[in-house]
């Protein structure tokens, strides 16, 4: 399936969405726990690179693990409520032509990727580059928290090392699992896409995760739903993408991305701007 962003036609739904109640919970002692302490348990030993902001009973509480090829492994947005699925997290970009396609999500990647390189890391965020093995890209990501905000930030810098310009898509995927629920409602608009669990009966609050678009953008962008929660092929990244921009998961069998089209200038970059939130 082949996009030409001249042809893309943008999906602009208006969600309506409960609003959650964000006051902190009541009860708190003197002594609260450490909050670092306390939720490094709960995180697999696979956790390459943990980040943490907030006190565990703060609506604004972050903790998110990432690996060292850029895929974030965990969500959990507040306390004790983590959101990825077990297809997990990751990146992809397509050149149009000739059509060549890279990615790597939680399952696998693509295979024509040279080794990850961190470039940075500090408690607030981290910078890794990966290089295509053909040569011809360079992606280069730097993931960092907002513990103001309570969310993850996401710049891509995606680098054309050819001498000619080529049309490029770049995509972020998420198969999430919002609070640990088989069954939640998710959303898509030319700005974000979201996962709620609206049907918990753990909770009188309900919570979720958003992927929202957080920089500016001069060629074709749109979240989508996917009717999968496999990773998309990136040259074909609205191929499994539902035909409404909301929709209720019964099973929790759906997963949502986010897509840029644009040209890139021979030996130029252009970058994207990400937020993931927890809801």
């Amino acid at each position: 399936m082949k996009f030409i962003p001249g042809t893309l036609l943008a999906l602009v739904l208006v969600l309506m969405l409960v609003p959650f109640l964000n006051g902190q919970q009541n009860g708190s002692s003197a002594t609260e726990p450490d909050t670092q302490t306390v939720s490094e348990v709960q995180i697999s030993a696979s956790c390459t690179h943990l980040f943490t902001s907030g006190k565990s009973n703060s609506n604004a509480f972050l903790q998110y693990c990432v690996a060292d090829d850029g895929l974030i492994t965990s969500i959990q947005a507040p306390f004790g409520h983590h959101h990825l699925g077990d297809q997990g997290e990751g990146y992809g970009f397509c050149q149009e032509s000739p059509a060549v396609e890279y990615h790597d999500y939680a399952a696998g990647d693509s295979g024509n990727w040279n080794p990850p390189q961190v470039m940075g890391v500090n408690g607030s965020s981290i910078k890794i580059s990966r290089s295509t093995s053909d040569g011809n890209w360079t992606l280069a990501q730097t993931i960092s928290k907002v513990p103001l905000t309570g969310s993850i930030k996401v710049v891509m810098a995606l680098t054309n090392h050819q001498s000619v310009a080529k049309v490029a898509y770049l995509v972020r995927f998420a198969h999430v699992n919002p609070d640990g629920s088989n069954g939640y409602v998710t959303g898509s608009s030319i700005q974000s896409a979201f996962a709620w669990n609206a049907f918990s009966a753990k909770h009188s609050l309900y919570y979720g995760l958003q992927l929202e678009n957080a920089g500016q953008w001069s060629g074709y962008q749109q979240a989508f739903i996917q009717g999968t929660t496999a990773g998309p092929n990136a040259c074909a990244f609205a191929f499994n993408a539902l035909p409404h921009g909301l929709w209720q998961a019964p099973h929790g069998d759906t997963s949502f991305l986010y897509a840029y089209v644009d040209t890139v200038p021979a030996h130029g970059t252009k970058t994207v701007t990400l937020t993931y939130r927890g809801t």
